[in-house]
């Protein structure tokens, strides 16, 4: 463990104390506002973990400061990013939803992730995190890309193995009804015990097909 972190420092309260499971959810989306569907979708999450007995650390990425984000090209890393990090090496499971920004995740969770890596912590091969990428694109312009041989831009994190991605497309047009849907899968996701062990929820690919059906039948008449 790289010393400057100082884990045995943090206290015996909070996110990273006890035997409680721990979850850390990473907001990965440049705007930090509650308004944001990222921002709801990583609060169902986390309250899909709490209800589960998870205890839970939400990190809004976008919420940092631009120098702290800076900082790490020059391989200087601030306290708030060093507790980010600390937070991710203590937690049992680690959770990712971002926007996909022009086809690849937003630059501060790269830059941090990519930290992270280059501290080698990530155990070999990557860390296992759920990831959860939303856009505005249809879903179905997307996901054959997940069934190719190679890891897809969208995925491409240091240090990072994503398990079970989720694609949510249209997010910034879909019909309320749909994003209450995806809401409620978030906390399905959140409270399972442990990724792998259970098959998501089935709703998840059934609500993915009616949405992309739903665009394909409206560029189709375009």
């Amino acid at each position: 463990m790289p010393p400057d972190l100082h884990l045995e420092t943090l206290p015996e309260t909070g996110a990273f104390s006890g035997a409680m499971k721990k979850l850390v959810i990473i907001n990965g989306h440049p705007d930090p506002r509650s308004q944001r569907f990222c921002a709801g979708l990583a609060q169902a999450y986390q309250q899909g973990a709490e209800e589960a007995g998870w205890r839970v650390t939400r990190v809004e990425l976008g919420a940092l400061p631009l120098t702290s984000i800076a900082d790490l090209a020059e391989n200087r890393c601030s306290a708030d990013i060093q507790a980010i990090l600390a937070g991710i090496e203590c937690a049992s499971r680690l959770a990712l939803i971002y926007p996909l920004w022009f086809d690849r995740p937003p630059q501060a969770l790269l830059a941090v992730l990519g930290h992270y890596a280059r501290l080698q912590w990530s155990p070999a091969g990557g860390r296992k995190a759920h990831v959860v990428i939303t856009m505005d694109m249809p879903g179905f312009a997307y996901r054959p890309m997940m069934r190719g041989g190679q890891r897809p831009l969208m995925l491409d994190i240091p240090g990072i193995i994503a398990e079970e991605p989720v694609l949510i497309g249209c997010a910034s047009s879909i019909a309320a009804a749909s994003r209450q849907e995806w809401l409620s899968a978030m906390r399905d996701f959140g409270g399972r015990s442990h990724l792998g062990m259970l098959s998501p929820p089935s709703r998840i690919g059934e609500l993915a097909a009616a949405v992309d059906r739903t665009v394909s039948h409206w560029w189709a008449g375009l």
